[in-house]
């Protein structure tokens, strides 16, 4: 269900980067420039964000649906006062999770595959074009991962529905970190290519994974609440490593030692998945 409600950004990525790209096209003076192309997305978005809101509800029963299909009668009997079912498996609040050796370990080996991507998103297009490729070759790159990711989301999905969901995340963050080895030292069209392809096997399989991992280990009870408590830290590292990615460039004229540095943090939140146990009852699982 996570890969599939994931489906949305890499649509939107296939779509939109290469229309973007074209819009913006700098050696192309009668397209829609920066300027005017961002203003009519950030109209966009005014526009819609508030209705598309609206089709969104907390729980699935509130759209009729029960967990495995069990009948409405049975989810009613197992329902409190309030309406809120009563599920089996952890249902931690965010202050017990926080109190979590799991809740760390998710929370820094997310961090440190999430920060790949943004520092990506940041710098793959000046990193690419410093090496002589052209605007709309950053775009079809972008648009081959984000492709290949939209496939490798739903496959991430499906496999971590059937092995051990710490097990699948490991495997897929590895990949991912492959893929920054590979751009680290691309210099011809099919090694970027060939990046592209890796890095979206290796963030499509892992983007649902690090989603989902949260409510395997902690339940949806407070899951909005446990995943804001642990972007803090994340959101601290996104901000940090592309600001050192641009100075490093600034002082040596190339991304040899961030992106060097990138593929290690993400090999290291990789192996941490690996420290994970299996989903633990609340008593057992405290720090």
């Amino acid at each position: 269900a996570m890969s599939l409600a994931m489906e949305g950004f890499a649509v939107g990525g296939i779509l939109l980067v290469p229309a973007l790209v074209w819009a913006i096209d700098p050696e192309q003076p009668d397209r829609l420039g920066w300027r005017l192309t961002a203003a009519i997305i950030g109209l966009a978005v005014i526009v819609l964000a508030f209705p598309v809101s609206q089709l969104v509800r907390n729980r699935p029963e509130d759209y009729g649906e029960v967990p495995d299909g069990r009948a409405a009668r049975a989810r009613l009997e197992r329902s409190t006062e309030a309406g809120a079912p009563r599920v089996q498996g952890p249902e931690y609040t965010w202050q017990e999770a926080l109190r979590t050796r799991s809740f760390w370990v998710i929370t820094i080996g997310h961090a440190c595959s999430s920060v790949v991507i943004v520092t990506l998103t940041v710098h793959l297009g000046p990193m690419l074009t410093d090496r002589g490729f052209s605007l709309p070759t950053v775009g079809w790159v972008v648009a081959t991962y984000t492709g290949v990711g939209a496939i490798f989301t739903l496959i991430g999905g499906y496999i971590g529905d059937r092995v051990p969901i710490r097990w699948a995340l490991f495997g897929f963050s590895v990949i991912q970190s492959a893929a920054v080895v590979v751009i680290l030292f691309a210099e011809t069209a099919a090694a970027v290519y060939l990046f592209a392809v890796v890095f979206g096997i290796g963030f499509g399989g892992r983007t649902p994974l690090t989603s989902a991992i949260r409510g395997v280990y902690f339940g949806r009870r407070a899951f909005a609440s446990i995943t804001g408590v642990s972007m803090i830290p994340m959101n601290i590292m996104m901000l940090v490593f592309p600001l050192f990615a641009g100075i490093m460039f600034d002082l040596k004229g190339n991304y040899n030692i961030p992106f060097g540095a990138l593929a290690v943090v993400s090999f290291f939140g990789a192996a941490l998945f690996l420290l994970l146990k299996e989903p633990q009852p609340q008593a057992s699982d405290q720090v």
